[in-house]
């Protein structure tokens, strides 16, 4: 197991950085829960998110191998600090989302979420016509 750990050294600050993006977000996604939905804590809620942030770990740790074993060790490293800040991304978004839903009326986490959402739909052009040709069809399909 030492030697895992040490042959993944080069991968570890992308996955503590991950780790505590991670949850920084199961917090706040407990406290809309108990706080603002009035439920209880899910356990089973908390094992798919942790099996999702072991999927990442995975996916982190297998790019680096693989490409370590290609012989593009810096390239592998360049697609993890990418991979990274993709997953801090969404991480980070969701975790204003559901701060937003516990201070609705907080004008900057209001702002922080709108924007965040459409820097993805500006930098993905044929994710922001897919939803355009959604939001479309909805309304189309309410008028008839």
């Amino acid at each position: 197991m030492g030697g895992l750990i040490t042959y993944l050294k080069p991968v570890y600050d992308p996955m503590v950085v991950l780790g505590y993006v991670f949850f920084i977000d199961i917090a706040a996604g407990i406290l809309v829960d108990l706080i603002r939905n009035d439920d209880r804590l899910r356990i089973r809620k908390l094992l798919i998110a942790l099996a999702f942030l072991a999927l990442y770990f995975t996916i982190i740790a297998s790019t680096y191998i693989i490409g370590e074993h290609l012989g593009d060790a810096d390239e592998s490293l360049y697609i993890v600090k990418t991979l990274t800040y993709t997953f801090t991304y969404f991480y980070v978004s969701n975790t204003i989302r559901n701060l937003r839903l516990l201070a609705p009326n907080n004008k900057p986490l209001a702002f922080l979420d709108y924007w965040l959402g459409l820097q993805v739909i500006k930098r993905l052009p044929d994710l922001a016509k897919f939803l355009g040709i959604t939001n479309k069809q909805k309304d189309d399909d309410r008028n008839d």
